[in-house]
C-alpha cells in the first residue's frame, strides 16, 4: 500500500505527515512525501533561466527539509516505516498531486486542514479541498490538531441515494482496521419518509459479508450539526463521505458540502469521489 502525504513543512502539514506514518505502521504501508515547488513568473526567456535557478534552489531546500522531517518522524513513530521523498516542479498543487498519485500507483492521499474558516482557510487547507475536489483516489484530511488513533468506529454521512456503491468502495479501508462502520442518515423533523434501518443493516452486511455496520437516522434541522453531534456521541476516528457532481446535500448548500465538512469537523475526514 502506498500512501501520498504532500507536504510544505509547515507545522500543519507535519500533522498530517505523522498521522499518515502511525497508519503506515499499523499497515505496514510506504509512505511517498511529496513537495510541489513553483513561482509565478514571465515566460520571457531572461525571466525563465531565473526561474529555473530558483526553483533548483528550492528543490535543493526541500531535499533537506526532507532528511529533516524523515529523521523527526521516525523518531516519533518508533518504527522503521518506509518514508520516500519526491520533488515535483509546477502547478496548481491539486493537478500535480492527482497527476503523481496516478501515475505512481498511490493508494490514499493524506493532507491537513486549518478546520477554520474565513482567512485561516488558506494553503494546505485550500488546496486539500481542491484535492478532494479533483482526485479520483481516497483522500483523508486531518485537522490540525488530530493524533492517529486505531480506526475503530468510522461514521459514513449519506443521503442513501448511492449507498450500495458507497459502502462497496468504503469496506476495504474498514476491514483492514475492522472497524465499525456507522452508516448516517441525518433528515429534519419535518421529514416523512420511513426509513428501515434494520433492512438496510441487513442487505449490506448480507451482500458484502461484512458484519461490523450499525444504522443510525438522526434528526436535526442542520446536517452539519447532526453529523457532529452523532461523531461527539459514537466517539468516531473518522468521518466518511463521498463526492458527487451535484449531490442532495450540494443542492441544500449550494456548495460542495464534503468539502465544507472538510472545515468544521475535529476528525479526520475521508472523501472518496464517486
Amino acid at each position: 500500500m502506498k500512501i501520498l502525504v504532500p507536504t510544505d513543512f509547515s507545522k500543519l502539514s507535519k500533522v498530517a505527515v505523522l498521522y499518515a506514518a502511525n497508519m503506515a505502521k499499523s499497515l505496514g504501508a510506504e509512505i511517498i512525501l511529496l513537495n510541489i515547488v513553483y513561482i509565478d513568473a514571465s515566460p520571457k526567456a531572461q525571466v525563465a533561466m531565473k526561474e529555473k535557478q530558483i526553483l533548483d534552489a528550492m528543490a535543493d531546500n526541500a531535499m533537506r527539509d526532507f532528511v529533516q522531517l524523515s529523521n523527526e518522524i521516525k523518531k516519533q513513530v518508533d518504527a522503521n516505516v518506509t518514508i520516500t521523498p519526491q520533488i515535483v516542479k509546477g502547478q496548481p498543487v491539486k493537478d500535480v498531486v492527482g497527476n503523481f498519485a496516478h501515475h505512481n500507483d498511490i493508494d490514499l492521499i493524506i493532507m491537513g486542514t486549518k478546520g477554520a474558516s474565513g482567512i485561516k482557510k488558506v494553503l494546505m487547507g485550500s488546496n486539500a479541498a481542491a484535492v478532494i475536489s479533483n482526485s479520483t483516489i481516497p483522500v483523508i484530511t486531518v485537522p490540525e490538531h488530530s493524533r492517529f488513533k486505531p480506526i475503530k468506529h468510522i461514521v459514513y454521512a449519506t443521503d442513501l441515494q448511492s449507498i450500495e456503491n458507497e459502502i462497496k468502495a468504503l469496506i476495504p479501508l474498514a476491514q483492514l482496521f475492522e472497524s465499525t462502520v456507522h452508516i448516517l442518515h441525518v433528515i429534519s423533523p419535518n421529514a416523512k419518509k420511513k426509513i428501515d434501518k434494520a433492512q438496510i443493516k441487513e442487505d449490506i452486511v448480507s451482500k458484502y459479508k461484512y458484519p461490523h455496520i450499525f444504522v443510525q437516522v438522526s434528526i436535526s434541522d442542520d446536517i452539519t450539526e447532526g453529523i457532529g453531534e452523532y461523531i461527539v456521541q459514537t466517539k468516531a476516528d473518522m468521518i466518511a463521505m463521498f463526492t458527487h457532481k451535484l449531490t442532495f446535500f450540494e443542492k441544500l448548500f449550494g456548495k460542495s458540502f464534503t468539502r465544507e465538512v472538510a472545515f468544521h469537523t475535529w476528525v479526520p475526514l475521508l472523501a472518496i469521489k464517486k
